[in-house]
């Protein structure tokens, strides 16, 4: 790794931290100026690890996207920019109290929990030297940060059902349960398009469209937990507790799908393409 790239890495978790930390105040205390500064450390600390990846990528001569290191780090950017712009759209700043911890999680993994070898710039393999790599990967990122906002809103909504010393600052229970419909629409469309590029890919790269492979396999799963999503809403008309347990549920299978299944795969020593 780079010294200019160690240094906003490192600058953009210390940041992610801070903001963490400033939209947890502004939960409980509330008061303007520190949600302002929540969300002024969270566009630093995404303008700092964009500087981080794009050296990176600078380096390596190609996008940053092609380790676990890469996509961990990709991850991240994706679950703060989305929140931003949901914040921006909704108008409920605290929430970043709920969905920031995700993003902390995601950049503690990629920068403390993984081996230094893991952070070597790897040269791009046959299979990856296409240009759907940026597009395929590029909308994951979209999808998946999106469903951590979700996810994130979906613990607001169960936080303010209990009550609470918490819950005055919360909006009331039917406006979380629109910004959890909200997140959710946002990715959705992303995530088709990830599964649908990722299979154009695969033909152009091996000669199928589609091969059962364990990641692929995952992906559609996450893909109907969140079709199922939208059929509940929109054609059920299901609203509040079970739409913002099922929220917490996609993610939990996105999380799987980008980690646990790297594990599984590898324990029970069945053959993947997909697995870092």
């Amino acid at each position: 790794m780079g010294i200019m790239e160690a240094v906003f890495l490192i600058v953009a978790y210390l940041s992610l931290w801070m903001a963490t930390l400033a939209y947890l105040v502004h939960l409980v205390r509330g008061g303007k100026a520190v949600g302002l500064l929540a969300t002024g450390l969270s566009i630093a600390s995404l303008a700092c690890l964009t500087s981080g990846l794009t050296i990176r990528g600078l380096r390596a001569g190609h996008w940053p996207f092609t380790t676990l290191y890469e996509f961990s780090l990709v991850f991240v950017w994706g679950i703060v920019a989305l929140w931003l712009l949901l914040e921006r759209i909704i108008g409920f700043r605290a929430g970043g109290a709920f969905i920031l911890p995700l993003a902390v999680a995601v950049d503690t993994y990629a920068l403390l929990l993984l081996p230094p070898s893991a952070r070597v710039v790897q040269p791009l393999s046959p299979a990856l030297q296409s240009i759907w790599l940026q597009i395929h990967v590029g909308s994951s990122v979209v999808a998946y940060g999106a469903f951590a906002a979700a996810c994130g809103l979906g613990a607001v909504y169960l936080v303010k059902e209990r009550g609470g010393s918490l819950a005055p600052q919360i909006p009331p229970l039917e406006r979380i349960d629109q910004f959890i419909w909200r997140a959710v629409a946002i990715g959705f469309p992303w995530m088709t398009f990830t599964i649908l590029t990722g299979a154009i890919w695969a033909q152009m790269a091996w000669g199928r469209y589609w091969g059962w492979d364990p990641k692929e396999t995952w992906a559609l799963i996450t893909w109907l937990i969140y079709t199922l999503f939208l059929h509940l809403r929109l054609v059920r008309g299901w609203r509040g507790r079970p739409m913002a347990l099922l929220a917490i549920f996609g993610f939990l299978s996105v999380i799987f799908t980008f980690l646990g299944l790297n594990w599984l795969v590898k324990w029970l020593r069945v053959e993947s393409l997909h697995v870092f």
